[in-house]
C-alpha cells in the first residue's frame, strides 16, 4: 500500500471512529469498530473527567455524557498532545454547541480553573536564576514564573457540588512551590494590582509602584506602603517574589 492509500485509510478508520458510517467502506465489522469507540471515548472522557470534577459533579450524568461526546465527535482539535486535551475541551466549552451553550453561567469559569490547577502543574519553568529578597524597600522585585493571576466573575474556588452559585468578582493567586506542590491565594483587587505590578517590573523599587497605585486609587502612601510591605512579605515566604538584583 502506498503512502498515499495509507493515509486515506488512517483517515477512514479515525472519522468511523469518531462518526461511525452507515455505510462504511472499510471492510471492518461495525461490532469490532464499536470496541475502538469506546476504547477512545473511556479514554479521553476519563481525563477530561478527571482535570474537570467539580463541573462533573454539577452535570447530571447524561448531561456530562452529552456534552463529552459532542466535544469528541465535533470538536476539532489544534493539538496532538494528549496532556492538551484538557485546553481543548476548554476552547469546546465556548463554542456554539448546543451542549455547551446549555451548561450554568459559571461553567467555563470553574472549568478555567479547574484546568488552571492542571496547568500550574504540569509547567515548564525557563526562568533564570533570581536572587533571594533581603532589603524589600531598596531591591527591584520580580515574581516567580511559576505564579499566575487570573480574575473571576464568580467564586470558583469556592464552588461545591450542590450549593447554589452566586456571580461575585473573585482574583486569585495561583502557584507552584519549590517543593512542585499547586497552592492558591485570594486576593482583593489592590493585591491583584500589585502582584501585576511586580510580575511587570523591570526598574523600579516598591515605593515607587505603591506610590503609583496610591495615585491611582487616591489613597494615602503612608497607610498603603505599609500594607503592602506586609503582603510582599508572606509572598516572600511562599517564594513568590524575588530580587532582580
Amino acid at each position: 500500500m502506498s503512502d498515499q492509500g495509507f493515509k486515506e485509510v488512517q483517515q477512514a478508520f479515525t472519522s468511523s471512529i469518531r462518526a461511525p458510517e452507515p455505510h462504511s467502506t472499510l471492510g471492518v465489522e461495525d461490532r469490532r469498530l464499536n470496541v475502538y469507540r469506546e476504547l477512545f471515548y473511556n479514554n479521553i472522557e476519563s481525563f477530561i473527567s478527571g482535570t474537570f470534577p467539580v463541573l462533573k459533579s454539577y452535570l447530571s450524568d447524561t448531561q456530562w455524557h452529552g456534552l463529552v461526546r459532542t466535544f469528541f465527535l465535533k470538536h476539532e482539535s489544534e493539538t496532538p498532545y494528549f496532556l492538551e486535551i484538557s485546553e481543548e475541551f476548554l476552547h469546546f466549552l465556548q463554542s456554539d454547541h448546543d451542549d455547551a451553550k446549555q451548561l450554568p453561567d459559571f461553567a467555563y469559569s470553574l472549568a478555567h480553573w479547574e484546568w488552571l490547577e492542571l496547568f500550574a502543574d504540569a509547567y515548564v519553568e525557563t526562568q533564570g536564576p533570581l536572587h533571594p529578597c533581603v532589603d524589600l524597600e531598596n531591591e527591584i522585585l520580580t515574581t516567580s514564573q511559576c505564579a499566575w493571576l487570573q480574575a473571576y466573575e464568580y467564586p470558583v474556588h469556592q464552588i461545591m457540588p450542590g450549593e447554589p452559585v452566586s456571580p461575585a468578582p473573585t482574583f486569585l493567586l495561583i502557584y507552584r512551590d519549590a517543593q512542585l506542590s499547586v497552592g492558591f491565594i485570594e486576593l482583593n483587587p489592590l493585591s491583584y494590582l500589585l502582584f501585576e505590578a511586580l510580575q511587570n517590573n523591570t526598574h523600579q523599587h516598591i515605593e515607587q509602584i505603591v506610590e503609583g497605585m496610591a495615585t491611582a486609587h487616591n489613597m494615602p502612601l503612608n497607610q498603603l506602603l505599609p500594607a503592602a510591605l506586609e503582603t510582599i512579605s508572606g509572598w516572600v515566604d511562599l517564594q513568590l517574589i524575588k530580587s532582580k538584583v
